[in-house]
């Protein structure tokens, strides 16, 4: 099995409010929703992060 980490994220009243509703909604816990929309949020900007990790996104160019 591979090294596994955890991290704690806080959210702002609200945020957390809307988590709570579609945890409620869906049967899903708040982690199980933060990390599915983590995950997406990657695979969607998939190429924009290999650009970064590359150095060639010209957005990041003085860094």
């Amino acid at each position: 099995m591979s090294e596994t980490k955890q991290t704690t994220i806080r959210f702002a009243g609200t945020i957390y409010h809307r988590l709570e509703l579609a945890s409620q909604r869906t049967g899903l816990t708040i982690n199980s929703i933060v990390t599915v929309a983590c995950l997406d949020w990657l695979r969607r900007h998939e190429e924009q992060l290999s650009l970064w990790e590359k150095k060639t996104d010209p957005r990041h160019e003085s860094e």
